[in-house]
């Protein structure tokens, strides 16, 4: 885009420059033509309009080229959000794994009340995901791609249901243990696949 700017000003200010010279030398006279014939109005209009489209032109290249930085910058800070949630969860989950964590986080929860309606539960479930908000309007606005805010939904999904079944079947490792191995299935999945080099 850029190139073909400096082409487009160059070709305009050689054609100025070219008509201005031929003026100056007489060189209409020369062929023949009067200079007292040549119209300067439409001269002028056609080199201000030069102008303006020049100077069009330049502002156009700059601000696109502004609005490029920016969604740039925008999709670093979701790709680091996105690693940030990733890294969370996966410290969560390993915390979980520790008994007297695990036997906390089971005093603390109501297993009467449905999941939902549980704070405490829901504060496990949802603690790692502090830029969910963030990460859904990024990926609203196309700065991550579709496939990157699949994997995160899926690697939340995976996460919650390995902490929910972890709480609630505390006393059963294998439920929790298969939890776990999805988890990190999807996890690791994730990671190796999270695009740093563009959308």
């Amino acid at each position: 885009m850029r190139k073909r700017i400096f082409v487009i000003i160059l070709s305009c200010t050689a054609i100025i420059s070219i008509y201005f010279c031929l003026d100056i030398n007489n060189t209409f006279a020369g062929m023949g033509l009067s200079t007292q014939e040549i119209n300067w109005d439409i001269a002028s209009i056609v080199i201000g309009n030069l102008v303006v489209i020049g100077l069009y032109l330049i502002t156009f290249s700059l601000l696109d080229q502004r609005i490029i930085e920016k969604d740039g910058n925008q999709r670093e800070v979701a790709l680091l959000l996105l690693n940030k949630t990733y890294d969370q969860c996966k410290e969560f989950v390993t915390l979980f794994e520790r008994p007297e964590i695990l036997k906390s986080a089971v005093e603390k929860c109501d297993f009467s009340k449905n999941i939902h309606e549980d704070s405490q539960m829901m504060y496990y479930l949802e603690f790692p995901f502090e830029f969910h908000k963030q990460i859904t309007e990024f990926a609203c606005a196309g700065i991550i791609s579709q496939k990157e805010f699949s994997d995160y939904i899926d690697v939340r999904e995976a996460f919650k249901n390995h902490i929910s079944m972890r709480i609630m079947f505390f006393d059963k490792n294998d439920l929790a243990n298969q939890t776990k191995k999805d988890f990190l299935a999807r996890f690791n999945r994730v990671k190796n696949s999270l695009n740093w080099g563009g959308a």
